[in-house]
């Protein structure tokens, strides 16, 4: 998985697949989303507990990006 590369990069490597082009996104859209408390806050205990509020505001920070296909969506 190259999860930073630039989006010309991405297009053009061997195991691209058009499938996965709603995932690419810029750097800095990356880093607003993992700054989120559903990401800075993963690895404490209660973590489970918190991620049906923290989870929101992830799925809301990644609708503001535009990223709401099914991909985007937990299952």
């Amino acid at each position: 998985m190259g999860l930073f590369r630039s989006e010309e990069h991405v297009r053009n490597w061997s195991d691209f697949q058009p499938d996965s082009e709603e995932s690419i996104m810029p750097l800095r859209d990356w880093a607003e989303c993992m700054a989120t408390p559903a990401c800075r806050t993963r690895l404490q205990p209660d973590t489970l507990e918190r991620q049906v509020t923290y989870g929101t505001e992830l799925l809301e920070m990644l609708d503001h990006f535009g990223r709401n296909g099914e991909r985007w969506r937990p299952r």
